[in-house]
């Protein structure tokens, strides 16, 4: 075995320094720091005599409650590289990830159960390989990155002197463990000696009782995709606050400041900080600390973490012409190891976007950004959301971004549909009151305005909590053919 994985070092420092504290919460009961690491050795014991290759790659089957966190490190403890698999995520998704993966073995977190998988040519990973995790999807099929654990206790280490985490901590977790997110929730309070509060099957089921439950476990610390924290709000029919919040950090998606003062009202106590960074170049790497007086539009992600560094390029692709387009192009010293072979398709332009030198990752990412006044990076939007519409571009990005500053409005998504035409698809409104937004909409976007506006009781969202857009749109496809059938 090889040297020890850097977070289960961390943990173990931990626990040998705070045992009986409490290390993970759930409906089931609460688990000890003590007995955390007792069940850590336990799946040590349970990989290790499986007899696999080091760095094999094991799938973690993770149930609701807070069993998974001990197999996930144990399987680090054991040299293994584990992919974590939520089992309440859609079985075609699992069996799809299990497939492109090719785990040597399963670890089911639920029963305590370790087995072979019989895989023929199972996954054997490089040295360095401290993790796998899948992108959500939301641009294409999702594809495999091959994690660093020192990237993972880097980003940490920067949170708990950005947040102050310590020992008591309450840190929530809210995410689906198939995406890298959770390690924000669950790696913060483990490594700082703190609690993570695990939100269970109902409540992660239902939006309404989220900031009630936020309440009830007096939550510190919590990490949000806007169109989640949107939802929560929507569907929240209290008068009461989370007065225990101290810090909010947003991700994921582009934050509106309409948006963060609701979310103000319902936390009168939280700092707000916005984070930007893929999947392939670890957590995130950007950080903005939103200020009490931010206005209504869009918020900048800030300025890079300590190593990391930015440039704004010329796209690869043809843009619109006369447009100021800008790439970004992330280096940094803690990104992950590439792609899982086999599962980002057959585009070599698309691994070459990706290329780890020398522990050194350059990642050119899909998004478009501009610097500020302030010298802060603001994400304007993605390449492909800017699309063409009868020989003229329209932004997308920017069609949600002006529907986002409007009262009333909770949240959108700008899709181009199958014949071409721009639809915004707004949350919030009735039909007519959505029409009637065309007005203020024209104002402030002149000839980038959609062809038509409509509303949805509820935006889709994926299982990571981003609004998913090929949904949106196949949703507005059907609408539009059944209206026109109708009449």
């Amino acid at each position: 075995m090889g040297a020890e994985c850097p977070v289960v070092a961390r943990v173990r420092g931990v626990a040998a320094r705070h045992p009986g504290r409490p290390a993970l919460v759930a409906d089931t009961g609460r688990v000890t720091y003590r007995e955390l690491w007792r069940q850590v050795l336990g799946w040590r014991d349970r990989c290790a005599a499986l007899g696999l290759a080091p760095d094999a790659l094991v799938a973690v089957l993770a149930g609701p409650g807070a069993r998974w966190p001990a197999a996930f490190l144990g399987a680090r403890a054991a040299g293994l590289v584990p992919l974590l698999v939520d089992v309440q995520q859609p079985v075609e998704r699992t069996g799809a990830l299990l497939a492109a993966a090719r785990p040597a073995a399963v670890l089911r977190s639920e029963t305590g159960e370790a087995e072979r998988t019989g895989e023929p040519a199972p996954r054997v990973l490089p040295p360095g390989a401290g993790y796998v995790v899948f992108t959500s999807g939301s641009t294409g099929a999702p594809k495999g990155i091959v994690g660093r654990a020192a990237g993972l206790l880097a980003f940490i280490d920067w949170e708990i002197g950005a947040v102050g985490a310590g020992p008591g901590t309450r840190v929530a977790v809210l995410t689906s463990p198939s995406f890298d997110v959770v390690f924000r929730d669950l790696l913060l309070p483990l490594c700082a000696g703190g609690e993570a509060h695990f939100a269970g099957r109902a409540v992660r089921a239902a939006p309404a009782a989220v900031l009630g439950w936020l309440a009830e476990r007096r939550v510190e610390v919590v990490h949000a995709v806007p169109s989640l924290a949107a939802r929560w709000l929507a569907a929240d029919g209290s008068d009461g606050s989370v007065d225990s919040l101290r810090w909010t950090l947003f991700a994921g998606e582009p934050l509106h400041g309409r948006l963060v003062r609701r979310w103000r009202a319902a936390a009168p106590s939280t700092e707000v900080v916005n984070l930007y960074g893929p999947s392939e170049t670890t957590l995130a790497k950007f950080h903005h600390r939103v200020p009490r007086d931010c206005g209504p539009g869009l918020l900048p992600v800030g300025r890079p973490l300590d190593g990391t560094a930015l440039s704004l390029v010329h796209p690869e692709a043809t843009g619109p012409v006369g447009a100021e387009v800008r790439q970004i192009v992330i280096t940094s010293p803690d990104g992950s190891l590439g792609y899982l072979p086999g599962t980002c398709g057959d585009d070599d332009a698309e691994r070459l976007r990706y290329a780890p030198e020398s522990g050194v990752t350059r990642f050119r990412t899909r998004d478009r950004g501009v610097l500020d006044d302030d010298g802060n990076l603001v994400v304007v939007g993605r390449l492909d959301s800017l699309v063409k519409r009868r020989g003229v571009f329209v932004d997308l990005a920017r069609v949600e971004a002006a529907a986002a500053g409007l009262a009333g409005v909770t949240a959108a998504c700008c899709v181009q549909l199958a014949d071409g035409d721009v639809v915004l698809a707004v949350q919030g409104f009735g039909p007519a009151a959505a029409a009637a937004l065309r007005r203020p909409l024209r104002t402030a976007l002149g000839e980038g305005m959609p062809d038509r506006v409509t509303a949805l009781p509820v935006l889709p969202l994926l299982p990571g909590g981003k609004a998913d857009r090929r949904a949106v749109a196949d949703l507005l496809d059907r609408k539009e053919t059944d209206e026109r059938r109708a009449s």
